[in-house]
């Protein structure tokens, strides 16, 4: 007994049409929140380099960095502040550039000045409106043999001020 091809196609097309009409799709749930923040940009062993009318007056290495709307994320950062009147490093293992203003730095904290002044932290706020540090907790300080231990440093970069708690210290003094 032989069927037509005719009949073979009309099966198919039924069957095709039953799958279309009784079977409906799963819902597929939302799985990013409206909250979430995806970046922009991100980076890979990385140099930003930001140039002014004057010249070259930072620079950032990194070795993961994430660009959002309204921050950067950089982890392993390195900034180098030339705008100044003294070239500044600091290190960190993660840090925030928010807007320019604000540079918040997490984990193993080192700042080095042209001079020799360094200190280390473990948190640490770098505001460059009002070009002055504050680090957080318990913190190192020395330049040349001179060594400063306490907690909650401020550091105004512009005037010279330093201001900490808990301070002890060693300096040495030429007579």
């Amino acid at each position: 007994m032989a069927i037509s091809a005719n009949y073979f196609f009309i099966a198919i097309g039924l069957l095709l049409t039953a799958i279309l009409l009784f079977f409906q799709p799963i819902p597929i749930k939302d799985t990013m929140a409206d909250n979430v923040n995806v970046a922009e940009l991100e980076l890979r062993n990385f140099t930003l380099y930001e140039l002014g009318s004057d010249g070259l007056k930072d620079i950032m290495i990194g070795h993961y960095g994430f660009r959002y709307t309204d921050r950067i994320e950089v982890e392993e950062i390195d900034y180098t502040d030339n705008a100044g009147k003294q070239r500044n490093n600091l290190q960190a293992d993660f840090g925030v550039y928010n807007n320019k203003d604000l540079i918040t730095l997490e984990g193993n904290v080192r700042y080095y000045r042209e001079d020799g002044m360094k200190f280390r932290s473990n948190v640490a706020v770098i505001n460059q409106v009002d070009e002055s540090i504050t680090a957080a907790g318990p913190f190192t300080m020395n330049k040349f043999s001179d060594n400063v231990v306490g907690t909650d440093l401020f550091y105004d970069t512009k005037n010279g001020l330093t201001r900490a708690k808990d301070v002890t210290s060693i300096f040495t003094l030429t007579e």
